[in-house]
């Protein structure tokens, strides 16, 4: 299947009136060369025949319909459905009842294309009302029949131009030099590269009602180092449709000041009682953006600054309901936090290298998900594909068999990925056979060393501890990465961990400390008979705790058992002795809990995110 150049991410609720307008739009998109479009329709739990008008247009568009149950207002968590399963390298986000001129794709396209940077797309809207005050009129001079001649009539008319017109004349269109042209960023019409709409993390869920989730996310794609552009050609025209202003603005003043509270930053607090075309000259007069100041400065003011200016003199802050109760909260940690650009560059890149999926969670998951919360790039390697866990430690060879398993822990591996706040794409999987690492060790170090050359700005590396992990694939793991970062002169921090030690031997009675020697169970269903690798001289052991492959009379003889029971052990049948009995020299300690490894805590409290907001008439 030919990958499409981009993505279109719809989402809906109530609207497939609306949705036909965007749809037919999207059946009438001209692209350039071989260039081809894919549609997602991300339904917010309508309860209109939304899902059969979607249907009915599979046979002219490359489309998808995902749906979600109606839990309120919650479009954002829509939009990320899209970015998820986008196959394409750009998003482009048009709102149900967007009616997009024919070369609209095609020019999102080409200001993707025009730089290697990463770059946000501000489309231009035509009829765009905050009040449907012209609804009417517009609906009535709209050809839907042939949108092509309702385009060329309007612009050359002049009727109905974008709402942000003023902005782009007051501070110009290019607006690469602004200090804030995130706030031109609205999601009716606009696009962004994928990777990086993932990597920021996506839409903020937390926001439950109408409103500023957009602007969201494009302060944190500024701050990630996007590059904003105007195109005039990737046109739309916003159909009419009711709603209420009043309310959504009320709505917008609650939205506005969660922002302001979760980025703490001067100009995110700008955003909660300023105009928006009056944000970047108080960013001049303030010394905190450069140009001059415009002479419209002071010259907008909004409707909602009287509406808080009426909270205000009832004693509420703004922001809040009727009740005076906030509307919005700070966010949990878990919400990314960026505070500038500088503390993006400033954020660790973290490697963690598993010998198998699942060890990167036991060993340090929570190291993972912090790592995550606050910013941080992470990439987890699988050095091998697991498929041998029920084979060789539990005796079960079919349902699943082998390769079913290897398929089904990569799939565990994307889920736990995404459940500790990582991209699925931040899985790395090498996929050499599980329990033979050491037949593969030439190639095994090749990836190594490539994956290490990718990361050379690498900070942090999480790895297997080469001498106390006894297992064969744990232990080379880490005896190759050490190799390999000693090879390329790489000095991040390293952070050790040990999953697969005697008791964990003991606990699944299955030892793979020397490949040379065999794998797995032997028939009789017990350990194997193995030997640990001849250790070099700053890693030996003493003899008296030579590593054995069962617990032998012998072993238990004036020892405690391996299975380290100090007060009995009901599985050998005799009782230990205690301390007197411990066998000389080091035991294999239990890993350190990852968490101590952890990055610092923000040193702002977040309070829990608010209730979900109730579902309005007016859909998203």
């Amino acid at each position: 299947m030919t990958t499409p150049a981009c993505t279109v991410v719809v989402p809906t609720y109530n609207r497939s009136a609306l949705l036909r307008h965007t749809l037919d739009s999207l059946c009438r998109q001209r692209l350039d060369g071989s260039d081809t479009f894919e549609v997602i329709v991300a339904d917010d739990g309508s309860q209109d025949d939304t899902a059969q008008v979607v249907a009915g247009y599979r046979d002219r568009l490359d489309v998808r319909y995902f749906f979600q149950e109606d839990e309120g207002y919650r479009v954002a968590k829509a939009r990320n459905i899209g970015i998820e399963h986008a196959r394409a390298d750009v998003c482009v986000f048009v709102d149900s009842g967007v009616i997009l001129r024919s070369g609209a794709l095609a020019a999102h396209l080409a200001a993707h294309r025009e730089t290697p940077a990463p770059t946000a797309v501000v489309g231009y809207v035509l009829c765009f009302n905050e009040g449907n005050e012209d609804g009417e009129e517009i609906t009535a001079a709209l050809d839907f029949a042939d949108p092509e001649r309702s385009f060329a009539e309007f612009l050359a008319q002049g009727r109905w131009p974008d709402i942000r017109e003023d902005y782009y004349d007051r501070y110009g269109e290019d607006l690469t030099v602004l200090t804030a042209p995130w706030l031109m960023w609205w999601t009716c019409n606009a696009s962004a590269h994928t990777g990086l709409l993932r990597e920021v993390g996506g839409f903020d869920e937390a926001y439950r009602s109408w409103g500023a989730e957009d602007v969201d996310l494009g302060y944190r794609l500024h701050t990630a180092g996007a590059r904003f552009v105007l195109r005039r050609d990737a046109t739309a025209i916003h159909v009419p449709h009711p709603k209420s202003y009043e309310e959504n603005m009320r709505s917008a003043a609650g939205n506005y000041a969660y922002f302001a509270a979760k980025y703490d930053t001067p100009v995110a607090h700008l955003v909660v009682d300023h105009h928006f075309h009056e944000i970047e000259d108080i960013l001049r007069s303030r010394g905190l953006a450069d140009g001059e100041v415009t002479d419209r400065f002071g010259t907008e003011k909004r409707p909602i600054d009287l509406m808080n200016d009426t909270a205000r003199t009832a004693g509420q802050p703004a922001g809040t309901g009727s009740e005076g109760d906030p509307t919005m909260t700070p966010p949990v940690l878990g919400v990314w936090t960026w505070k500038d650009r500088e503390a993006r560059r400033r954020a660790p890149r973290v490697l963690v290298f598993s010998p198998h999926p699942d060890d990167e969670v036991i060993a340090c998951g929570g190291t993972i998900a912090r790592f995550a919360a606050e910013g941080a790039r992470v990439r987890v390697v699988f050095a091998t594909d697991g498929a041998m866990s029920h084979s060789a430690v539990l005796g079960i060879h079919t349902d699943p068999t082998p390769a079913e398993l290897r398929e089904t822990r990569r799939e565990e591996a994307r889920s736990a990925a995404k459940a500790m706040g990582l991209d699925k794409d931040a899985a790395l999987f090498l996929d050499y056979p599980d329990t033979a690492l050491a037949d593969h060790l030439p190639a095994f170090r090749e990836d190594v060393l490539k994956v290490l050359r990718e990361h050379r700005d690498v900070t942090h590396v999480y790895l297997p501890h080469e001498v106390r992990e006894l297992n064969a694939d744990h232990r080379l793991t880490g005896e190759t990465v050490v190799s390999c970062l000693a090879e390329l002169g790489l000095t991040p921090q390293l952070f050790r961990y040990v999953v697969w030690d005697e008791r964990t031997e003991e606990e699944f009675g299955f030892v793979n400390r020397n490949p040379a020697a065999g794998r797995g169970r032997s028939p009789s269903g017990s350990c194997p008979s193995t030997s640990a690798p001849t250790p070099s001289a700053s890693t030996r052991r003493s003899a008296s705790t030579a590593p054995r492959s069962s617990c032998t009379p012998r072993a238990r003889r004036g020892r405690w058992c391996r299975c380290r029971s100090r007060n009995g052990c009901s599985r050998h049948g005799r009782r230990n002795s205690g301390s007197a009995n411990r066998p000389p020299g080091p035991t294999a300690a239990r890993p350190a809990d990852p968490v101590r490894n952890r990055p610092p805590r923000t040193a702002r409290n977040r309070p829990p995110p608010p209730p979900p907001a109730r579902r309005s008439d007016t859909p998203p």
